[in-house]
């Protein structure tokens, strides 16, 4: 192994950790101690201000220092310039089809894993490797594609749908802030088995109609530790997967559980975690219960920063999301009402379904506009409007099947 030592200003973005030497008490702050990639500058500040002085890092299995040459140079710039090259865009029923598929595989594989773990099987992670690498390049092509059509979730597949659905936001999420694909995938592992722990919990408890009184919601909030307990025993888990289960339902200002951790004692594995899955059960399509618009989810995460959540990680959160998320309704100049299925890189411009005429007051046979290339030529979005208010529903629009 190609052991390195280097000051902690020489850590950049990129570099594998092989080892940071400190005291148990450090070690709980840092997290990972042994065998990662260091994907922000966030992750840098918070082992320096631990008074991290010296580490190691692999130079094989990551950066190395700047001041050596890089090699290859010439290659690594056509790669560059290769993935720079346009496009064509594939039509978004594509793009929607290809993710049906990729949750019914994956909804497969993970049930199994369900219930190995259900019988006091050690899970295996290694069937997930190439359903992980399918998720990543779905969102790679489409960061939403995932999202919707996990958003309409049946009544009993909401677990591996909810799931499935995570596992897209955090990829999205780590993409946004400039994390390394080997990071995003230990994210989108974790996010699988986000609720594993449940399976430890009786099922008259989890099935139970109604509210749960304070004991039994004493022993739900257990699914956490339990998750993370199960992870931990199948010994092939990374340890920010193993953050993503336990972390999940931890709050910036200390009101969470299990450990009613604060601030930034929260991972970053952890705080993103928890925006995603909040996010995703709030504008869920259930058999029972309404879904919550994704524009008004988003305000509300935005008002709870700073307070349940990060103000960076929430406005990061919105920049990935976009401000009119998919499936919000929008009003537009034009005083047609459309869905916004598709994010554009104009955040205020997205790809929307025309489906109502507010001037005739009757419906319009749904079509696609993207309104980032019409550029004053055409419609744009003027605010987004309550679905309550016109009983126009977005999911009956975003399903063709």
């Amino acid at each position: 192994m190609a052991r390195k030592q280097i000051n902690i200003e020489q850590l950049i973005p990129g570099m594998y950790i092989d080892e940071i030497v400190c005291g148990l008490r450090q070690r709980s702050r840092i997290g990972e101690t042994r065998h990662f990639i260091i994907t922000t500058q966030n992750e840098i500040s918070l082992i320096a201000k631990e008074g991290i002085k010296t580490l190691f890092i692999d130079p094989e299995k990551g950066e190395d220092c700047r001041d050596e040459p890089e090699e290859d140079s010439d290659k690594a710039d056509l790669t560059q310039l290769e993935e720079e090259i346009p496009r064509e865009p594939r039509p978004l029923e594509e793009e929607l089809r290809d993710a049906r598929i990729i949750l019914g595989k994956v909804s497969t594989v993970l049930n199994y894993a369900i219930n190995d773990a259900r019988a006091g099987k050690k899970i295996k992670t290694e069937p997930f490797k190439p359903l992980l690498d399918e998720i990543f390049h779905s969102v790679k092509e489409n960061k939403d594609a995932l999202v919707t059509v996990c958003r309409k979730k049946s009544k009993d597949g909401y677990a591996l749908e909810h799931a499935v659905s995570h596992s897209a936001l955090m990829i999205g999420f780590g993409q946004t802030l400039g994390m390394h694909k080997d990071a995003l995938l230990d994210l989108a592992l974790g996010s699988l088995f986000i609720d594993i722990g449940n399976v430890r919990i009786p099922n008259d408890i989890l099935t139970k109609p109604g509210k749960l009184t304070p004991e039994e919601l004493t022993i739900v909030k257990k699914h956490t530790l339990l998750g993370a307990e199960i992870m931990m025993d199948a010994g092939t888990f990374p340890e920010k997967a193993i953050a993503v289960v336990m972390e999940h339902h931890e709050r910036y200002d200390g009101n969470g559980y299990p450990y009613q951790l604060k601030g930034d004692e929260i991972s970053m594995a952890g705080q993103m975690a928890s925006l995603a899955d909040v996010y995703d059960a709030s504008i869920s399509i259930r058999p029972y219960g309404t879904a919550g618009d994704p524009c008004q989810v988003i305000r509300d995460l935005y008002k709870e920063s700073g307070k349940r959540f990060s103000m960076d990680m929430v406005q990061k959160f919105i920049k990935m999301i976009g401000i009119y998320p998919v499936g919000t309704l929008a009003r537009l100049e034009s005083d047609k009402l459309g869905i916004v299925i598709k994010q554009t890189k104009n955040l205020t411009q997205p790809l929307v379904r025309i489906v109502y005429d507010l001037k005739t007051n009757c419906y319009l046979p749904p079509k696609d506009i993207d309104l980032s290339k019409v550029l004053g030529r055409g419609d744009k979005v003027v605010e987004a409007e309550a679905p309550d208010k016109w009983k126009i529903y977005p999911g009956r629009f975003m399903f063709t099947e």
